[in-house]
Order: C-alpha cells, then sequence, then structure tokens
C-alpha cells in the first residue's frame, strides 16, 4: 500500500518519478562551478550538484545512526532532492519544507519540460530504460506502448518512433555521407548513452569532454574551466574554422 499521504498507489509512482528526475537534472548539471543553467535562471545549483545530494544523504544518515529506519532512508532523500527542488534554500531550515511534485524545479523548469515533452511525443521520441543494476533506480523497461498511450492522452499526438532516423537517416546517413558535423558530450552527461560519441565518417566527428555534464562547452568561457573543456571547444572552433576556409577556397 502506499505511504500514508499517497491516497494511490499511482501517486506514489508519481512521487518516485520527481524524485528521480531530481538526480537526473543534478547529473545533467555536472559544472565545476554553480551556474543557473538547469533551473533556467530561477536559482543556482552547487558545482557538481550530484556529490552534493549525496554528501547531504550520508550527513543525514550519520545523524540517524544507529537507528537506520525507512523515516531515516526518507529524510536522506529529501535532504539530496532538495539541492535541486529547493535550490533556493538548499541546506538551510527552510529546506525542510513541503515540496509540490506538480513542479518540477521551478516554473521555468515545469515549463521547459513540458515543450520537451511536446517534442518527444511528437517527432522525437528518445527510448530510455533503467535496469536497476547498472543504475541506482529500480527496473524501468522502455515500453513504446506505454509511452504512446501517455503522448495520446497529454497531447492528442502519435507517437512516431522512427520519424527520425526515416527523415533524417539516422546512424547510416552519418556513416556513408554526412559532412561537417560535430557531436559534443559531456562523460557525466546521463544523455551521453544516447549520443554520438565516436567518429562515424571523416566529416563526422565526436568529441566527449571529460567530467562535465550538458553541453557545458556552449557556455561563455569561463577562467576556472576544466582545461578537457578548453581543449573541447579549441576543437569544436578549429573544426568550423576548417570548413569556413574550405569554402572559401572553393
Amino acid at each position: 500500500p502506499p505511504p500514508p499521504g499517497l491516497a494511490t498507489d499511482a501517486d506514489a509512482d508519481a512521487v518516485a518519478g520527481w524524485l528521480q528526475a531530481a538526480f537526473d537534472f543534478m547529473a545533467m548539471g555536472s559544472f565545476p562551478y554553480p551556474s543557473s543553467y538547469m533551473l533556467n535562471g530561477g536559482a543556482m545549483l552547487p558545482a557538481f550538484p550530484l556529490r552534493v545530494a549525496c554528501d547531504r544523504a550520508a550527513r543525514e544518515l550519520a545523524d540517524a545512526a544507529p537507528a537506520m529506519g525507512p523515516d531515516a532512508l526518507l529524510e536522506a532523500l529529501r535532504e539530496a532532492a532538495g539541492v535541486f527542488y529547493n535550490a533556493s534554500a538548499s541546506g538551510t531550515a527552510a529546506s525542510r519544507g513541503c515540496y509540490d511534485p506538480a513542479v518540477t524545479g521551478n516554473a521555468e523548469t515545469t515549463i521547459d519540460g513540458r515543450l520537451w515533452d511536446w517534442l518527444f511525443c511528437s517527432e522525437l521520441p528518445q527510448p530510455a530504460a533503467r535496469n536497476g543494476e547498472g543504475d541506482m533506480f529500480w527496473k524501468q523497461p522502455w515500453d513504446l506502448a506505454k509511452v504512446a498511450k501517455g503522448c495520446e492522452a497529454r497531447w492528442g499526438v502519435t507517437t512516431r518512433p522512427l520519424w527520425p532516423a526515416t527523415t533524417f537517416g539516422g546512424g547510416a546517413a552519418l556513416r556513408a555521407g554526412a559532412s561537417r558535423l560535430l557531436f559534443s558530450n559531456g562523460a557525466l552527461d546521463p544523455w551521453r548513452p544516447g549520443g554520438v560519441t565516436e567518429d562515424m565518417a571523416p566529416g563526422v566527428q565526436a568529441i566527449v569532454i571529460p567530467g562535465v555534464g550538458h553541453h557545458v562547452d556552449l557556455f561563455f568561457a569561463r577562467p576556472d574551466d576544466l582545461p578537457e573543456l578548453t581543449a573541447a571547444r579549441d576543437k569544436e572552433v578549429a573544426a568550423m574554422r576548417a570548413w569556413i576556409e574550405a569554402d572559401r577556397r572553393a
């Protein structure tokens, strides 16, 4: 049965998904300095927020020892998720207040999530799964039928799982004749497994940037950038300059 305060099993599932999303966002926000990017400018996350969340959970559990019951685990989870969901008050007494699981971070992030959901449902489905073995979550296999049903209910659209490959050619097109493409992925970005992470052809390059999260190479340069990030940006700029020079000589 669901815990007290949750009316149905579906409510419990929704809260579990909401908590999981906090870890997804914090993993994407694995930047070596504080940033407001993952909260759309509404609040700042600390540098490497997932590490901060784990530290806060560990401290909460240490304070609860040796009585390590379900309440202690939930309180530790609350403290960890609060790094994202209450970023403006993270680490203070205010972070122990109530949360609204209908809001993903803040209003801006919730709106952003809905826009991405429309894109996902209408033309760009992104298969993703968790097996509960190579990750810290419960088993969540990719279920296209369930995804399609949810998209129909939320947006009234029919999911087109093959549309991207049919329209753009997929990996075969990248290997066969595409050119002047450069794909970058942060090694700590949870989207990296779905990205292009190795060169596909002479004109299709890939860069995996160690130690960072979601497309931090598109941020403005900073004095405290990691050397690996600076090197990735230099490679990207060099590639684009080469394309421009090739056109000028043509």
